[in-house]
């Protein structure tokens, strides 16, 4: 007798290719957790730890504890933590070809869902993270002010699709020049003092300030610390939709530079 069973629903290309993320995102959180000595609470402590340095480094050197107007783990904190999101999901690109070759095999498996992966679970480590640092120092100071909790959220949002741009462009890039993962190295240590990681850039001369401005990362940091605290000032030409706008170009350009080389790159 036909049809005397459940019939079974036939997923759609787009329900196919999330469970394939979804899949990827266990696979290297797996793999990030299992990598490190202590498991998920070493991945956490990781930024924490690098805050603390800079910290206790700007109290000797300063004797200040707070940065224009902002206590200074707080100050920190958006920057280390967002900056560390943007380099590793980057970064995620130059690698993700000789890591996940046994997975290109499958026809449904593609780099580019490597990459959605790897970001979707920095993303996650990162903002458990800043939710950590930001619930110690309301415990222990309880000052914390969270001023706009979307701007920050937005803030986070748009560095992942900065990362994602950057680490589709290092994934294409790579193919052509295999020796880019040299100068990608010291152009992400440039990157991290031009950001406003450890320093405001109200605290620049203002023809430095005016020239960092245009940078991106620096304008996601900065919203991010603005999202804390009424007190915290900016330059004015920090606006959430300057970054934005340059995170949807340049995503749109690297999707473009990623779909007219996925043959090549899985061929490979």
């Amino acid at each position: 007798m036909e049809g005397s069973g459940p019939r079974l629903r036939r997923l759609s290309g787009f329900e196919i290719q999330w469970r394939v993320v979804n899949a990827l995102v266990y696979r290297e959180l797996r793999r990030r957790v299992g990598d490190a000595q202590g498991g998920f609470l070493a991945v956490l402590l990781e930024p924490i730890g690098q805050i603390a340095v800079w910290a206790a480094l700007r109290i000797i050197v300063s004797g200040a504890t707070s940065v224009n107007n902002l206590n200074i783990i707080l100050f920190l904190a958006p920057g280390v933590i967002l900056f560390n999101l943007y380099s590793r999901v980057a970064s995620h690109g130059l690698t993700t070809m000789e890591a996940n070759k046994a997975l290109f095999f499958y026809r449904r498996v593609k780099p580019i869902d490597t990459v959605l992966a790897k970001a979707i679970e920095e993303l996650g480590l990162y903002a458990c993270a800043a939710i950590v640092v930001f619930g110690v120092v309301w415990a222990y100071l309880y000052s914390l002010v969270l001023r706009d909790l979307p701007l920050l959220v937005m803030a986070f949002v748009v560095m992942t699709l900065l990362a994602v741009a950057t680490s589709l462009l290092s994934l294409v890039g790579s193919y052509y020049f295999p020796n880019l993962k040299q100068v990608l190295s010291w152009l992400n240590r440039a990157m991290y003092l031009a950001s406003g990681v450890i320093i405001s850039p109200m605290q620049l001369p203002q023809f430095v300030r005016d020239l960092l401005v245009y940078n991106p990362l620096l304008q996601c940091i900065e919203l991010a610390r603005q999202a804390l605290s009424i007190d915290y000032q900016i330059p004015a030409q920090v606006t959430l939709g300057y970054p934005a706008g340059f995170a949807l170009i340049y995503l749109s350009l690297a999707l473009w530079c990623y779909t007219n080389n996925e043959k090549v790159l899985i061929r490979r």
